[in-house]
């Protein structure tokens, strides 16, 4: 049974999938900072997984974000009335599991179709760095 449990920190978990249209049939991420996000996930998973998975696995994603400054008190710390939960506009939870899905791509599995299940989660980063925590479970055939 083979099972990973790795960490990505120092950079805030980006999100895939917004398009912005440049004319003339051009697309491009409408987030600029997903590529670096994709090979931060690829490099990091690469440490720890020798070999990519070959059959079908379950993928558990906590990302790590960021609180506003307005969420903190002039001594640093949380505010009493600071939201609990991570439920502001930026960052859709499904969009941060494509990106991180993807950057997983080739070095824990050959191809996302593999991930069969997924469980994920978005929280505020209080006093940790931004990222993400990754598990990956292979499935017995």
């Amino acid at each position: 049974m083979t099972f990973y449990n790795f960490n990505v920190n120092g950079i805030e978990p980006a999100p895939q999938g917004s398009k912005t249209y440049l004319g003339g049939g051009r697309l491009i991420e409408s987030c600029k900072r997903v590529k670096t996000w994709r090979s931060l996930v690829y490099k990091v998973a690469g440490k720890f997984i020798k070999t990519p998975i070959e059959g079908p696995c379950e993928v558990k994603l906590v990302f790590k974000l960021k609180r506003r400054k307005s969420d903190f008190n002039s001594k640093g710390e949380v505010k009493s009335k600071a939201p609990q939960h991570y439920v502001i506009k930026k960052n859709d939870l499904d969009k941060l599991v494509r990106s991180t899905l993807d950057g997983l791509t080739g070095v824990a599995y050959k191809d996302d179709c593999q991930v069969i299940r997924i469980l994920a989660s978005k929280r505020y980063a209080d006093f940790e760095d931004e990222g993400a925590e990754i598990f990956i479970h292979a499935l017995d055939i």
